[in-house]
């Protein structure tokens, strides 16, 4: 009878390598940091180019979202360039269009406007009087002066520098340029490199700009009804520039947070200084319902059915988003949410599939 056992391959390869649990595991912590490290890196040079990072990512989501538009002109006969230059100076004239519009409205009665704003300020202080909300000894020119100087501050923040926003703005119109003129050969590239454990890249990146435009398009459907209902509740109260309100209202909608505080103090200084407190208050509360309430619940409804988005996982996205890329990233959050859960789970399958056939 032998006195031993006969190695198999199984136990031989075991006994060569005891250690390969460790060996694994650490391979894996180390690529972790290695993850970790290289995002802190790319976090803290994108933070310094953020002047310039900023308009350059937006430019790559409207090309993303425009060139639809191109390719329609292209298929009736107009050359790339030709409907990429097209679809760009279209989309300037739109915002410069409503900047002139809200801008010409609210020069053509800044006298009224300052004035009821005057008046209404007066109203609230006499009103106050006597209470411990008493403002009378408040210096209302000084109180601008100091409000203003923290708006100047906290844009200055957020767009690092006036020159830097100008010149990433600059670039960034070429960049959507080319973008659009140039998107079949972009999309080729993508595809080329975007295969996710034997998914296709065509797959891949038709998914990522599939869920860029309905994300976008459930956000412009939201933010469309939310203007309409803040004008006609400005027209009601009987204030004016309600178009620009609600212009502002829509403009703004694409930025997270400060949009909404931006265009709701907009709507209600207008309110108080043409029709008083009362109608200010009832229109800050119909403001509030409607960002807060009617707009959260339609663009959670429109986000979901189109993304298969939970909404808890929607508010974490955004929060993280904000946490490490701002406003740029609350607002492309649930994009990119959706993005990496489809890229995880093209992997997951594909592993599945593995252990099926290996079985």
């Amino acid at each position: 009878m032998p006195d031993h056992v006969p190695e198999t391959a199984e136990t031989a390869e075991t006994a060569r390598h005891p250690g390969d649990g460790v060996l694994r595991l650490g391979r894996i912590g180390w690529a972790v940091v290695g993850i970790a490290a290289a995002a802190v890196v790319v976090y803290a040079a994108v933070s310094a180019i953020s002047g310039l990072a900023v308009p350059l990512v937006v430019a790559a989501v409207l090309g993303v979202l425009l060139h639809p538009l191109v390719d329609r002109l292209e298929r009736l006969g107009l050359r790339r360039g030709l409907g990429s230059l097209a679809v760009l100076v279209a989309l300037i004239g739109v915002l410069g269009l409503a900047v002139w519009v809200t801008a010409d409205g609210v020069v053509d009665q800044s006298a009224e406007i300052t004035d009821r704003l005057g008046s209404g300020l007066d109203a609230l202080q006499q009103q106050l009087a006597g209470t411990t909300l008493d403002l009378s000894g408040v210096d209302l020119s000084e109180t601008t002066s100091s409000l203003a100087g923290g708006v100047a501050t906290l844009f200055g923040s957020v767009f690092s520098s006036a020159a830097a926003f100008v010149v990433g703005t600059f670039v960034a119109v070429f960049f959507l340029f080319y973008v659009m003129a140039d998107w079949p050969r972009i999309e080729e590239f993508a595809r080329h490199h975007a295969s996710v454990r034997g998914t296709p890249g065509r797959v891949v990146v038709d998914e990522a700009t599939t869920t860029l435009r309905r994300y976008f398009g459930a956000l412009t459907s939201s933010s469309l009804v939310t203007a309409v209902l803040i004008g006609i509740a400005a027209i009601l109260l009987d204030v004016p520039l309600a178009f620009s309100i609600a212009l502002v209202t829509f403009v703004t909608s694409y930025i997270p947070y400060l949009g909404a505080i931006f265009s709701g103090a907009f709507a209600v200084l207008i309110a108080l200084g043409s029709q008083g407190p009362t109608a200010a208050l009832v229109l800050l509360g119909v403001i509030l319902v409607v960002q807060n309430v009617v707009q959260t619940l339609m663009l959670t409804k429109l986000s979901s059915d189109q993304l298969r988005l939970h909404p808890i996982v929607n508010l974490g996205s955004t929060i993280v988003g904000a946490l490490l890329a701002g406003l740029l990233g609350a607002m492309l959050s649930a994009p990119v949410t959706v993005m990496v859960r489809d890229v995880l789970g093209h992997a997951r399958r594909a592993d599945v599939a593995e252990d099926v056939t290996q079985g």
